[in-house]
């Protein structure tokens, strides 16, 4: 149930008005067992006024089993099968979409099936489309960038259809520190943050607070109807990130090890030439104002906010192999800060639930099990760089950490 005042005031006022279907908007989100549609689902599931529907080819699973016992009606379908998308449509105001390269490395597919969700939502005359596309274009980018293509494609079916939609771009992930570029261990108590993108800012912020912001486009359609709208809450460059994280946890030692693009491109796992195009992109990006993400849900984070929330679960992802250095006292001590961090009470504001609703204690058992959640959710899209990591260590790991500090790697144009 949604805690915020504004909803407390709005359901008092409408009385048994919540049985009424024209009070209540009927969300359709694609990719519901992902980490987007899974964000913007868990913000909706937690307002009065949203009846949500997920629409997945996942027919069991954790993910599928957790949004079944919340309430979500999960509809089993393929976005490359257009009759499935039209029979989730039935009575649906609202589609959220997001689709992914990732899954089958093809442009064209990506596009195929955001053109038949699209197309399925202008056939049943849905209301409003919620889109998230990418910041890029074919003509002015400095090279060909597969991973984005198929969304600006699709942003300008949209566009073309005539389709009330609003399309937001978001900045990249804090959770991504938690899955996909996760700190890598370099030493016994470094990490490096392998994200080449030199001493470029990145416009960020948390997935959690975007399903927020997405959430509430959704029950304000009017307002940001025919508009596309960037969505970040933090603007950083990788060093001002491993500051951040050093001064949080000062037993360990994070650093940008400016990784080159033309390293990265040569790294040995299937997408590293997509991932290199994408983050020479984001490169070229600009800082984003954050004034609309900001109207839009009033509780975004900033990193140094994430980690507070998040810390425990870091933690523990970043010593999965902690036996390895076990016998080194300063890795002994970050053990015990871990365990110190994991004994402390669990954060109200994770996923920002009701300090009002009943089974607090069972979200606090939820939320302790975070890391389990988390590889669940995210395990579609780390399967197809479950190795990139171990791959950093060939550029990272054959320099010495003063090295690194002393003598910056030069940086190769693409």
């Amino acid at each position: 149930m949604c805690w915020r005042p504004t909803c407390w005031v709005r359901r008092a006022s409408a009385g048994s008005k919540l049985d009424v279907e024209d009070d209540v908007t009927n969300i359709l989100i694609f990719g519901v067992t992902g980490m987007t549609g899974g964000a913007v689902a868990e913000a909706a599931l937690g307002c009065a006024w949203f009846r949500v529907t997920g629409f997945t080819r996942m027919l069991q699973g954790e993910a599928y089993d957790e949004l079944v016992s919340k309430g979500v009606s999960v509809f089993t379908g393929d976005m490359n099968k257009p009759y499935t998308i039209k029979e989730a449509m039935d009575n649906i105001d609202t589609v959220f979409l997001t689709t992914t390269y990732w899954e089958t490395m093809n442009a064209e597919t990506e596009y195929q099936q955001g053109f038949n969700v699209v197309t399925a939502a202008v056939q049943c005359q849905v209301k409003h489309i919620i889109y998230v596309g990418a910041e890029y274009s074919m003509v002015t980018a400095a090279e060909r960038c597969k991973c984005l293509e198929g969304k600006a494609m699709i942003e300008n079916y949209i566009v073309s259809t005539g389709i009330p939609y609003t399309i937001v771009r978001l900045g990249f992930y804090f959770e991504n520190f938690l899955s996909l570029f996760k700190p890598h261990q370099t030493s016994k108590n470094d990490f490096a943050i392998a994200l080449p993108m030199a001493n470029h800012g990145l416009n960020c912020g948390s997935i959690i607070d975007f399903g927020h912001c997405i959430a509430k486009l959704a029950l304000r359609p009017d307002t940001y109807v025919f508009k596309t709208l960037k969505l970040a809450t933090s603007y950083l460059t990788v060093t001002d990130i491993a500051e951040k994280l050093n001064t949080y946890f000062p037993d360990l030692n994070f650093y940008n090890p400016k990784i080159p693009l033309s390293a990265y491109r040569k790294f040995d796992f299937e997408g590293a030439t997509e991932l290199t195009t994408m983050f020479a992109h984001y490169r070229s990006l600009h800082e984003w104002d954050r004034t609309t993400a900001m109207e839009l849900y009033s509780y975004n984070r900033t990193f140094e906010q994430w980690l507070k929330d998040t810390d425990r679960v870091l933690l523990e992802i970043i010593f999965e192999n902690m036996d390895n250095f076990a016998s080194d006292n300063v890795f002994r001590d970050a053990q015990e800060m871990m365990k110190k961090k994991l004994l402390d009470t669990v954060p109200l504001t994770y996923f920002f639930q009701s300090i009002f609703s009943s089974g607090s204690s069972q979200k606090t058992e939820k939320e302790l099990s975070l890391t389990n959640q988390e590889k669940s959710r995210h395990a579609m899209r780390c399967k197809l760089f479950s190795e990139a990591h171990q791959k950093t260590d060939n550029l990272s790991c054959d320099r010495s950490r003063s090295k690194i500090s002393n003598q910056e790697v030069k940086e190769t144009e693409i």
